[in-house]
């Protein structure tokens, strides 16, 4: 006989999947891959009723679904409230502003479009039409020809395919009238990045923004790299700029909103590997400019996390402190130029991190030799011996070395290394080091500041001259000059992306019962202490001819002597808790979980290959201004240069930029121009090409 399931229990199916989709001013609402709905992107009502009726019926957590329409939870919660006491009447917004009847009436309106034909401007109509009793705001005026200003603007759009998977990428748009932008400087970036080659490295990986008519992945990418080079701090700070102006930079009427970008940003992380993409940028930039001398400059960047996860901690050496966060590591050149970076989620020592390195650099440096220089943190005998058994060299401190060790200075000879145009002189002394696991390595000690004698380290044979190999180590400041420009223009050290997946690695970490235990007993050790200490001055303090025996002591310090005792038994109990607590637990048993970062990684990767297109386009612009020091500045200023972006014939833009007040940096402008129009640079690769010009001198 066959046993039937009861009735009672369903079959249960896997959990919904719910997707909103933003289709150029709607948004689309998947049930399962089903089309469920469709309303206004600024139609709050609707979608309030909509978010609040799938949260009831749905089974999934108010997180997730709050999460598919750009919401907080909490947000979510209230309507949900709302809802129950006053139905879905209570989720329709309610009018902001006077609630009376609007002074607009349509005879005014009449006369109010009749003196807009004449060509006034709102505060001029305003004032026409205003009376002593009734005061018109030029506001107001404005408010009749906002919305028809915004329709003549935009293209019509077509109607909703039926079939959203056809709808794969942004349709073309020509910008057919001359159009003003107050980042129209930020235009020369296409030149950088076609030297990248940005595009076609995404192409080939398969770049997908997911479904939309407005805005690909190519312009998500320029967006993305325009958001951080134009000075915002974030991709939620992009919502301060002017998206009409920042859409003429990817040839749009209006640029993408922070929700649609952020949407877009998801998908785009989705469709390619942030890795793979690094390392094609990395094998970009080598072919640029080949690294000097094979020297690869390798150094961990932490990022702190303050967030409610229980995420591995690592040291944070701004604030002295270890606290959770992670860790990434990054690899330059000898110009201070990133290359590429690698992530370290359990934030592991330097040293672990050596070999993935090497791998990394050997597939694009390939077979031939190079050095890596690093600082004290990549210290260890097993890392020098790993890097000496490839054949890869090594540069560093030595680590450990007391302070009071000297050597006569009559020991230290002369030397000196010519670089970049100048000649560095040092006093140099010669020694071997026995290092363990490593054997003996060649050290180098030269005489810094204040006369202190810096030991060097390295594996280098001794046809490498002394002072050359010092110097290169010195030169490790550019990429700690790099990490301070990067932090604070591009800001690396930001989380991007929520969210925690639990840590899957089976790895021992410090039991927190056994910390939470001993941090007990050390608080109760420290009320015994005091107790002790009451009763000893009690005897000290004793009056010996009320109290002459011992015993009438302690009759008289009972409850003193009993609380003692009560708090020793409870000492007893915890000291045995604690030595039956494990110190070492699994990682999984202790709830610990590292941050999601597919998209960190790829956003920073992208503000990467931003900061070395705007370092080539400053190297470029400082062959005519000819002054360093203050090149970057003056340039990033040049980036917010306002200018006019008209058609030319043979699908070009012609992009006629301000032209600045200096008149020793309007000719350095010039001649960067006519070096970028050389290059022939097209907006996003495959769009119109860009002529630049400056304005003529008024």
């Amino acid at each position: 006989m066959h046993e039937e399931m009861p009735p009672d229990q369903p079959i249960r199916s896997g959990a919904p999947r719910l997707e909103v989709v933003e289709v150029d001013d709607h948004r689309v609402v998947f049930l399962n891959g089903h089309l469920m709905g469709r309303y206004g992107c600024d139609d709050k009502g609707i979608e309030r009723v909509l978010v609040t009726q799938l949260a009831e019926v749905l089974d999934l957590a108010d997180r997730e679904i709050a999460s598919s329409f750009g919401m907080h939870p909490v947000t979510l919660s209230r309507f949900r409230g709302q809802v129950r006491r006053g139905g879905s009447a209570a989720l329709i917004p309610r009018k902001t502003g006077p609630k009376g009847p609007s002074k607009m009436t349509p005879k005014l309106e009449g006369q109010c479009r009749k003196l807009h034909d004449e060509g006034l401007s709102s505060r001029e109509i305003a004032k026409r039409i205003s009376r002593r009793d009734r005061r018109i705001s030029h506001v107001t005026v404005a408010g009749l020809f906002k919305g028809e200003a915004q329709q003549s603007a935009l293209p019509i759009a077509e109607p909703l395919v039926a079939n959203m998977a056809e709808i794969t990428e942004a349709e073309p748009e020509r910008l057919t009238t001359p159009c003003e932008s107050r980042y129209a400087g930020a235009l020369m970036l296409y030149a950088a990045l076609a030297r990248l080659d940005l595009w076609s490295i995404f192409r080939q990986l398969g770049a997908d923004a997911g479904p939309t008519r407005r805005f690909g992945w190519a312009d998500t990418l320029a967006m993305i790299v325009f958001c951080f080079t134009l000075g915002f701090r974030s991709i939620e700070d992009f919502k301060n700029g002017r998206r009409r102006d920042l859409g003429i930079l990817i040839g749009k009427q209006q640029g993408p909103t922070v929700l649609s970008l952020r949407g877009k940003i998801k998908a785009l992380a989705e469709s390619v590997d942030p890795v793979a993409v690094s390392q094609e940028l990395f094998r970009r930039y080598v072919a640029l400019e080949p690294v000097w001398e094979g020297l690869y400059y390798l150094d961990g960047h932490f990022c702190p996390y303050y967030g409610d996860h229980p995420t591995p901690r690592g040291w944070d050496a701004k604030r002295r402190l270890a606290i959770p966060g992670h860790t990434d590591v990054y690899v330059h050149d000898a110009k201070g130029r990133a290359l590429f970076f690698f992530s370290q989620p359990l934030n592991d020592s330097l040293a672990r991190a050596i070999p993935v390195a090497v791998e990394q650099i050997r597939r694009v440096h390939g077979p031939e030799p190079f050095t890596l220089v690093f600082d004290r943190g990549g210290y260890s005998g097993e890392a020098f011996r790993f890097l000496s058994e490839q054949g890869v060299g090594f540069i560093t401190y030595l680590k450990g070395r007391k302070a009071q060790r000297r050597y006569p200075k009559k020991q230290f000879r002369p030397a000196w290394f010519f670089f970049e145009g100048r000649r560095h002189a040092y006093r140099l002394f010669e020694k071997k080091t026995r290092v363990g696991k490593a054997g003996s390595i060649r050290t180098i000690i030269f005489i810094g500041n204040e006369e202190h004698q810096v030991p060097v380290l390295t594996n280098l044979a001794p046809s490498a001259k002394a002072a050359k190999v010092v110097h290169c180590l010195r030169l490790r400041w550019r990429q700690e000059n790099d990490f301070k420009y990067l932090r604070d223009h591009y800001a690396i050290d930001q989380i991007v992306q929520y969210g925690a997946d639990q840590e899957a690695q089976d790895r021992l970490v410090a039991n927190p019962r056994r910390k939470a235990l001993q941090e007990q007993v050390r608080n109760l050790m420290k009320e015994v202490e005091l107790l002790e200490g009451r009763l000893g001055r009690a005897i000290n303090d004793n009056n010996e001819r009320r109290r002459r025996t011992v015993r009438g002591l302690k009759i008289a310090h009972a409850s003193l002597r009993r609380e003692i005792a009560v708090k020793h038994q409870a000492l007893t109990r915890l000291q045995n808790r604690l030595q039956r607590t494990p110190a070492n637990i699994s990682a999984a048993a202790a709830g610990s979980s590292l941050l999601r970062e597919d998209r960190r990684l790829l956003i920073n990767t992208l503000k990467i290959a931003a900061c070395n297109a705007e370092k080539d386009l400053v190297r470029r612009f400082n062959r005519a201004y000819d002054h360093p020091k203050d090149a970057f500045s003056v340039f990033r200023a040049l980036l917010h240069l306002p200018g006019t972006i008209h058609s030319a014939p043979n699908h070009q833009l012609a992009v006629e930029l301000q032209r600045p007040d200096s008149e020793k940096v309007a000719r350095a402008l010039e001649i960067l121009l006519a070096d970028i129009n050389h290059d022939a640079p097209r907006m996003l690769a495959d769009g119109p090409r860009l002529n630049f010009s400056l304005a003529p001198l008024t």
